[in-house]
């Protein structure tokens, strides 16, 4: 009895430790089933290709893909000359099941992931990356659900093949890394990544840096039958750009703490789409432009019905019956007028809310936005009554001398013609000036144009078919009038 109890002590965790694992890989094996079908609904991505071998403590699975293969094929059959190949890529995948996964480490189960190469593409890997891995893909599945993946790529340097000398081409890339958390099935996840630098450098003198790139994100998916609409900001960095060309052909520039985010909240059953573009330092040839800002959105979309308008941008962009016929491709655009009239039935917002940039002669900047009112395809067909239902906005503020000087060298070339060629040039720039002087007047003194501070700024309104220049009716007509000796308070 002593030796039965004994054994069954022993046996009882192994027992329960293998029932585990083949739970545990169950549900793995299940995750994985659920990737490679929302894979089948990406368009121009063909799962062509998957065999996993489920074991009781670890599985295997290999994947091949074939990535644009119908638009190239496409632009094949149709003769173009140009035409590129399908790409096809397998990734081989080994896991281990939980819940002891390593080291220290106790969780659901770890994969370890490579791209399998062969012929020409692993010759050319091998040119790049010699005998080291060129990806490198690690997934920890939580006992929760989800897990967490981290992507790494070493660094390496290459010379570009060249016939002509003068043509050879150098790529130092001091690798990335990158960290995924996701929820189960993808519904939700996190990310980050970095690039510390590119280098890249030719024969002529070319030297462009790129330098401090960083990725950020936290997305959730909007629908569970579209796996590619996400809400949620993406938030890409870069430290610097420069491009040194010491033959002269091209400007020297630097920008610096460039940033591109893409933000889409959700407010119930709609979305904004925010893009905003900037970048601190822009200088070109020695003269600096930043900092520059460029924000651009569309907000108050309903997101079901953007979604139907994204999927069948998708479809069509997909279809190589289309590809290599623009007649066609034309032609079934009308597909995309349901959905999109659609959108404009539920009021959206259009906007550039910031442009701006510096430069010599001060800071330029301007916004606009339009707001659409609920629109039905029978208002469609009278565009003109649609005018007095749109509400639109804007201004813009500019340095008076710059504005001056484009002005004033437009003026000297119209007064040259006139004049002729012998004509002083003191006295033409005397003139053009004068005649700036003679075009602003009436717009400031109308109260159309605010001249202060070294700048000329106006606020522009367009609403209930009524258009206003810094909140007074706009008339034309007045321009023509002597201006004021003072305006009304």
């Amino acid at each position: 009895m002593k030796k039965a109890a004994a054994l069954a002590v022993i046996a009882l965790p192994l027992i329960a430790y293998t029932g585990g694992a083949w739970y545990l890989g169950q549900r793995i094996q299940n995750s994985h089933d659920s990737q490679a079908k929302q894979v089948e609904g990406i368009p121009n991505v063909k799962l062509l290709k998957r065999d996993y071998q489920r074991g009781l403590f670890s599985s295997t699975e290999t994947v091949t893909i074939e990535l644009m293969g119908d638009t190239a094929r496409a632009l094949q059959a149709a003769g173009e000359e140009e035409t590129m190949e399908p790409i096809r890529l397998t990734v081989r995948t080994d896991i281990r099941h939980g819940p002891w996964i390593g080291g220290a480490e106790f969780d659901a189960g770890v994969a370890q992931s490579e791209l399998v190469l062969e012929g020409e593409a692993l010759e050319m890997v091998r040119k790049v990356f010699g005998d080291r891995k060129p990806l490198d893909l690690r997934t920890v599945y939580h006992f929760a659900g989800g897990g967490r993946s981290e992507l790494s790529s070493p660094a390496f340097v290459f010379d570009v093949p060249a016939e002509d000398a003068d043509d050879a081409l150098r790529v130092s890339w001091e690798g990335i890394t990158a960290r995924v958390d996701f929820e189960e099935g993808m519904t939700r996840y996190t990310m980050s990544g970095n690039a510390p630098k590119l280098e890249v450098t030719d024969a002529k003198g070319t030297h462009i840096v790129l330098s401090g790139l960083g990725l950020t994100g936290e997305q959730t998916r909007l629908f569970d039958d579209d796996p590619l609409l996400y809400s949620g900001l993406q938030r890409f960095t870069v430290d610097a750009i420069t491009v040194d060309d010491r033959s002269g052909a091209l400007p020297k520039i630097a920008l610096g703490k460039l940033v591109y985010e893409a933000d889409v909240p959700r407010d119930g059953d709609f979305i904004d789409l925010i893009a905003r573009i900037g970048a601190e330092k822009v200088d070109v040839a020695g003269t600096a432009y930043g900092p520059a800002h460029y924000d651009f959105s569309m907000r108050h979309l309903h997101a079901r019905t953007a979604s139907r308008l994204y999927r069948s941008f998708m479809t069509m962009s997909a279809d190589p019956a289309l590809i290599a016929n623009p007649q066609a491709m034309q032609a079934q655009m009308g597909q995309l007028m349901g959905p999109a009239i659609e959108l404009l039935g539920h009021a959206p917002v259009v906007a550039i809310d910031r442009l701006s940039v510096s430069t010599p002669q001060g800071p330029a900047s301007m916004n606009v936005k339009v707001s659409l009112p609920a629109i039905t395809p029978d208002e469609l067909a009278n565009p003109l009554g649609l005018l007095g239902r749109i509400d639109a906005s804007g201004a813009v503020s500019l340095p008076e001398a710059l504005v001056r000087s484009l002005m004033v060298e437009r003026g000297k070339a119209g007064l040259l013609a006139v004049v002729g060629d012998d004509a002083d040039p003191d006295e033409l720039a005397a003139m053009a000036d004068a005649q700036f002087e003679q075009t602003l007047q009436p717009l400031t003194g109308q109260g159309y144009l605010t001249r202060a501070d070294g700048q000329l700024s106006a606020k522009i309104a367009f609403s209930k078919g009524k258009l206003t220049v810094n909140g007074l009716p706009f008339n034309p007509a007045a321009l023509a009038q002597p201006a004021p000796s003072a305006l009304p308070e």
